[in-house]
């Protein structure tokens, strides 16, 4: 095996190494009621809007893991609340249950997108020449050094979550933010992520409590 043909896989498992490790998320946007003065929930429900039973039962367990005590936060997947019951019943039950805040997380969007990286020509320095540029060495030294990775695809994932917080039992949005997560590695990493920048967020709007 020549040294060109080598190096080109190891220079594109760093590469695609690199790209896995560059997964982020970011609030995109947030939106107040100035107008809400009540301050943090002392009882509030979470819940998960996604298809997957597994993953909305996991990601409502870790926020309730997450949040203050002082808000005694109780998973929604734990409160039997179907989708086929009616608007009242859920009032009544919430009501019941003492629960004066809901925050509910929905997924919007999971978008692909695919992006060519062209072949490059790349110089890869010689471990014994660190030091000493290829001015100073013949081609023929030189020559095995410099090599040429194929093009290939990268393909990208973008997923767009909502994120809102609701006075009970009126039913009120006094607090919203859009979220967004690229490259993520997997579900858990996008709701860990997420947990830390939307407590953070709520702490600074004043709608949670110090730990």
């Amino acid at each position: 095996m020549t040294f060109r043909s080598f190096a080109a896989p190891l220079l594109l498992a760093a590469v695609a190494s690199l790209l896995a490790g560059c997964a982020t998320t970011t609030i995109k946007s947030t939106w107040r009621d100035e107008a809400d003065t009540a301050g943090a929930p002392r009882k509030m429900v979470v819940f998960v809007a996604v298809k997957d039973e597994n993953l909305r039962k996991m990601a409502e367990n870790r926020i309730v893991q997450s949040l203050p005590a002082g808000t005694a936060p109780v998973a929604g997947h734990q409160l039997d609340l179907t989708p086929e019951l009616e608007i009242d019943t859920v009032r009544e039950r919430l009501v019941k249950g003492g629960f004066d805040a809901a925050l509910v997380s929905r997924l919007v969007s999971v978008d692909k997108s695919q992006t060519l990286v062209p072949a490059q020509t790349q110089f890869m320095t010689d471990p014994m020449f660190w030091n000493v540029g290829p001015r100073y060495r013949s081609f023929y030294t030189y020559y095995p050094y410099v090599y040429t990775t194929p093009s290939y695809t990268v393909e990208n994932t973008r997923v767009i979550v909502e994120t809102l917080l609701y006075r009970l039992p009126e039913g009120k949005p006094v607090w919203t933010a859009v979220s967004e997560s690229l490259n993520p590695q997997s579900s858990l990493q996008v709701v860990e992520e997420l947990i830390k920048l939307i407590g953070k967020k709520l702490k600074t709007e004043g709608l949670l409590p110090p730990d």
